[in-house]
């Protein structure tokens, strides 16, 4: 087994570990097996409703970037990468199956995975502008400075993560040439790749991509329902996005143990016990298992051409050695 899945095994049992001193494992459980279906089925279908606004994002704003992909051809790539998502760190997994994909299509590893990530990092951005927008409502109503400290913290650090690569590549690129080198000059790319898509996205780009964390806190919500949890949906909606932003932190497969940990912690912030944060976490994580599972039966089961994308060169840099396919 490589070092690497070991350590991130270890990682999530130890997190787990750590959870399990503090929060009743078995009243979470009790109360899951109390859970409404019928409001665990609008769970469900919220978390579709991602996968089609996800789809609608990449098919209409990633041309400027040299992508042709039709909406049907992105559906299938999103769906089936939900199952490549449960078996890798964190969400990069349905990352890795779009860059395979790039790759297949022609364009060079390194191209694939810059647009890959520079998409992901403009979700980022979306998620950053969410939780500013719920932070002034949440720092009122967070009684503890602790909770408004770490709240603020999260926000402050993703921002200035974003700005810094978006700020410094231009600085990188303007190096004497010995310094632009592996990551830095990677960075560098991957910044003027971001840019272009910030200034390139249209208005129905960046509500697709902001309508995903909306519908991701509204499934959390759905699920609150249905373990009949009195909340503040208000609250909810304004704290979820930053427990999303820490899962993202890719030290466990399917970002298991790292998401639970931050519901217990940003829920507990809006008044919900420790036992059902868990429960909510443990079935949102669920929902996207059972999208996984069918993403890999669809993977399996459909041919390879419906896969097929285009990837132009024209609009690629020359140096990446990109060629288009039909």
């Amino acid at each position: 087994m490589p070092l690497k899945t070991v350590v991130k095994i270890a990682v999530a049992a130890l997190i787990l570990y750590v959870i399990a001193g503090r929060v009743d494992f078995a009243a979470a459980f009790e109360l899951m097996c109390s859970a409404d279906p019928l409001w665990l089925l609008a769970a469900l279908g919220a978390s579709l409703l991602i996968i089609v606004a996800d789809a609608a994002y990449w098919s209409q704003s990633m041309t400027p970037a040299g992508l042709t992909m039709r909406f049907r051809t992105a559906m299938l790539f999103g769906i089936v990468g939900w199952f490549f998502v449960n078996i890798a760190p964190s969400t990069v997994g349905a990352d890795l199956f779009r860059v395979a994909q790039m790759r297949a299509a022609g364009a060079t590893t390194a191209r694939s995975i810059r647009l890959v990530a520079a998409a992901r990092l403009m979700s980022f951005a979306a998620l950053i502008a969410v939780i500013g927008l719920g932070l002034p409502y949440v720092v009122n109503a967070l009684e503890a400075p602790r909770d408004r400290l770490a709240l603020a913290a999260v926000f402050a650090a993703a921002l200035a993560a974003f700005a810094g690569l978006v700020v410094g590549g231009p600085l990188i690129a303007r190096a004497p040439a010995r310094f632009r080198r592996g990551p830095l000059a990677f960075a560098a790319e991957l910044s003027g790749d971001v840019r272009m898509l910030l200034t390139k996205t249209t208005p129905g780009g960046w509500f697709f991509l902001t309508v995903q964390h909306f519908l991701r806190a509204g499934a959390v919500l759905c699920i609150g329902a249905a373990l009949g949890l009195a909340f503040d949906p208000i609250a909810l909606l304004a704290l979820l996005p930053a427990a999303f932003l820490v899962a993202m932190v890719p030290i466990s497969f399917g970002a298991w143990a790292v998401r639970e940990a931050s519901f217990v912690y940003f829920l507990g912030a809006a008044g919900i016990a420790a036992p059902a944060a868990l429960a909510m976490s443990i079935i949102f994580g669920l929902t996207r298992v059972v999208i996984g599972a069918a993403g890999g039966l669809i993977w399996v089961l459909t041919r390879a051409e419906h896969f097929k994308i285009a990837v132009d060169a024209d609009k690629a840099p020359a140096e990446d050695d990109v060629r288009s396919t039909a």
